[in-house]
């Protein structure tokens, strides 16, 4: 081996070196670009979409797709002067047809069914889904919350949108 080849093949090495480094960063780069989403960014995506401010005061739960349709909601819920109001915006496609979304809450204990409790209908509005429930009774004992898409008035959910808790 000749002295040219040595200098020839190190500078190889140094140039392949240089490659690898390079793509190792780039990759790290493109990594912390990718941020996930938060409860805070879904909730200012919502409020856009739906041109609406959630006030601070409530209790707030972000609504996961389960169904992989790419969908989300915030559900808020305040228990004040007697009163439970409960909220959904989502941003969901359009039900299939004869069917509509419906909201719950549920309670698990362990060892007992759960307890589903309708909140009613989700409503089209404002340029996606919408939900106001009022009611006398304190419903905080049921933390989970789940929208669903039913063809038919029944007593408990058929097939799960989204689902999240308090």
């Amino acid at each position: 081996m000749t002295r040219r080849d040595i200098v020839i093949g190190l500078i190889i090495l140094v140039l392949l070196g240089g490659v690898i480094f390079y793509r190792q960063k780039q990759r790290s780069s493109e990594e912390e670009m990718r941020v996930p989403e938060t409860l805070s960014s879904v909730q200012e995506n919502i409020e856009k979409k739906f041109n609406l401010r959630i006030p601070e005061d409530m209790d707030k739960a972000e609504l996961k797709d389960v169904s992989g349709a790419g969908s989300s909601a915030i559900a808020t819920r305040k228990f004040d002067n007697g009163k439970f109001n409960a909220s959904i915006l989502a941003d969901l496609p359009d039900p299939a047809a004869g069917s509509f979304y419906q909201a719950w809450l549920v309670k698990s204990e362990e060892g007992k069914d759960d307890s589903f409790i309708s909140l009613g209908k989700l409503e089209l509005a404002k340029g996606g889904w919408m939900l106001n429930y009022q009611g006398s009774e304190d419903l905080k004992d049921h933390p989970k919350v789940l929208v669903t898409s039913e063809k038919t008035q029944d007593s408990t959910p058929e097939t799960h949108i989204l689902e999240g808790s308090f």
